[in-house]
């Protein structure tokens, strides 16, 4: 279990509803306080045994959570020290077995509002995986749908990939440890449900079957097709789930 699934666990925490990150926070020594910050989303003043965090109160509550959730990631690997984090220091998809110190402080965050203890019970009930799963799972925890999405599919063992994107292209990817190293294109199809999410309003979209050289760039791949669900997030970039729909495809480009 890690650090912050065990800081729940011993102090009785087994229900989401009762993740109240700033009790948990004096629980360890830091006080949280939000408010209008400058330049930065957050930040944390240590010295010695005893914190104050600062998170921007003008971001939405999922993000606020979040926020608070990476700082005490800060306060649990380096007691004492203070930190000031920007918006681009929070929450970055990126590889989960970098050493950055916010990457690091971004899985502390994850494990403690989104704690697979929790969530392994969930996932059992979902069945296949969608968007709409994935929205009921972030209101029951107050996350964020891009931070729960992350968390299923670091979980799940369905042949799933989570994509991000703008009408650049891709902006990050997260493939299930099932799916190798398939990864999605640079580039963004038109013809795609995330082009059709990015002119549309914030709903998730239908799933529907789309031929995988809309989202793989590899030879021979048409012959393969992909369920593919789409949404707009608040940050502004299409949020696809992208189901494999026959495992050759994973043998043959994963």
């Amino acid at each position: 279990m890690k650090p912050a699934e065990k800081l729940l666990v011993d102090l009785g925490i087994a229900d989401p509803q009762d993740i109240d990150l700033p009790a948990i926070a004096l629980c360890v020594g830091a006080e949280v306080h939000y408010r209008r910050l400058v330049d930065c989303e957050a930040q944390i003043i240590g010295f010695r045994e005893r914190a104050v965090i600062y998170v921007d109160d003008r971001v939405t509550k999922p993000r606020r959570r979040f926020s608070t959730g990476h700082e005490l990631g800060h306060w649990y690997h380096d007691r004492g020290s203070s930190f000031v984090c920007r918006s681009d220091d929070i929450g970055k998809p990126i590889d989960e077995r970098s050493k950055n110190a916010e990457r690091v402080a971004d899985a502390y965050a994850g494990d403690l509002i989104l704690p697979p203890f929790m969530i392994t019970p969930r996932l059992a009930t979902l069945g296949d995986i969608t968007l709409e799963g994935i929205a009921a799972l972030s209101h029951d925890f107050s996350t964020s749908l891009t931070a729960t999405a992350i968390r299923v599919i670091r979980m799940t063992r369905q042949p799933c990939v989570l994509v991000a994107q703008d009408l650049g292209g891709r902006r990050w990817q997260w493939p299930s440890i099932v799916c190798g190293t398939l990864k999605v294109r640079d580039d963004i199809d038109l013809r795609s449900s995330a082009a059709t999410s990015l002119a549309g309003a914030n709903k998730i979209g239908p799933a529907r079957k789309e031929p995988a050289h809309y989202w793989f760039d590899r030879r021979h791949i048409e012959q393969f097709d992909v369920r593919v669900q789409s949404v707009r997030t608040s940050e502004g970039e299409a949020l696809t789930l992208l189901r494999i729909l026959d495992e050759r495809m994973i043998e043959i480009y994963g």
